[in-house]
């Protein structure tokens, strides 16, 4: 009766695994960081090519927790036209999954100071699920491992200047299936489409300080709707600190440092505050950010920063450089 129990008990564990597996992609609480994930418009905003690689570890010292690490590069290719590629690697309990796209990204000039950008996201995840980490060697549904690959595609939009942004994406439109055993109970899921909405305003306290709101919001069907409000206080161009809200999930510490011109990294802690609370410890979220490459673009999203000194320096070269062409002219 007892091996009974326990088997009805790790099918269940990993039917409920398998469908939230196939409806949530990975949450990041510093978004900003990794917003060519989500929109596809945002790959080339930089003016350069940056590199991000990011890890996180939720439900921390939980056995089979899940853990996502990811690697994005995304830069400009001629005035209006922005690449990206991202892979992401997922994993939770028995299931891993690594997510693989290219970014395609074209730019257009309303007004001198704002930029609207289109995007498009295609390429496809592999999905591996060890059943043989079930120990059911006797039940024939687990004895044998599942390996698939599905094919997606995703789309977004990116309005932005050098204090505000305002974003609206989709990924998984195909809606692909993810896994159907033949002649057995219900366990099927499939990628569900997300919605992605989110904006964010950079204020100037004063000559070293800024305060930059945001929020996110993403929905997917068969889940409840999740929110992050965030904010934080940038100095100097420098050093990054703040706080972020995930409605009825978590609560967050945000840190970030730019160590050279060139180099960022980011540290996140959250803080469950749901019922999850009493079975975890929170979560841990560490991201490199390396930007390389020669920025000879001024039109900046407002979540872009490097350090003060070399932003004014560039711009003076930028401005002297226009007086010339236009002298010369």
């Amino acid at each position: 009766m007892k091996n009974i129990i326990k088997k009805l008990v790790m099918v269940s564990a990993f039917l409920v695994l398998l469908k939230s597996n196939a409806q949530q992609d990975p949450l990041y609480t510093q978004y900003y960081n990794n917003f060519s994930l989500i929109n596809p418009a945002y790959s080339g905003s930089h003016g350069l090519f940056t590199a991000t690689a990011n890890i996180r570890s939720q439900w921390a010292g939980e056995a089979g927790s899940p853990e996502t690490q990811s690697l994005s590069l995304h830069g400009p290719s001629g005035k209006n036209v922005g690449l990206g590629l991202s892979i992401v690697n997922d994993k939770v309990y028995v299931l891993s999954e690594t997510h693989l796209y290219a970014d395609f990204s074209y730019a257009i000039y309303p007004t001198e100071s704002s930029t609207l950008a289109f995007g498009l996201k295609a390429g496809g995840s592999f999905l591996d699920v060890d059943l043989l980490k079930l120990g059911m060697e006797n039940d024939p549904l687990f004895t044998e491992n599942i390996h698939e690959f599905n094919p997606n595609i995703g789309a977004g939009v990116f309005y932005y200047t050098d204090k505000w942004y305002a974003s609206v994406s989709t990924v998984n439109i195909l809606q692909s299936k993810h896994y159907d055993k033949n002649n057995a109970i219900v366990t099927s899921a499939s990628e569900e489409m997300i919605f992605y909405l989110s904006s964010g305003y950079v204020f100037n306290l004063n000559d070293a300080f800024k305060l930059r709101p945001s929020f996110m919001m993403r929905a997917v069907n068969g889940s409840p709707l999740s929110t992050d409000i965030s904010a934080s206080i940038l100095w100097e161009n420098k050093l990054e600190f703040g706080i972020s809200h995930r409605i009825d999930e978590s609560i967050s510490g945000l840190f970030q440092i730019r160590l050279t011109d060139n180099l960022k990294i980011g540290y996140t802690y959250d803080a469950t505050t749901s019922k999850l609370s009493n079975y975890n410890t929170g979560a841990h979220e560490f991201s490199i950010i390396l930007n390389f490459g020669n920025d000879n673009n001024q039109r900046k999203p407002p979540f872009y920063w490097m350090k003060k000194a070399n932003y004014i320096n560039q711009t003076l070269e930028n401005n002297e450089r226009q007086e010339n062409n236009l002298n010369e002219n």
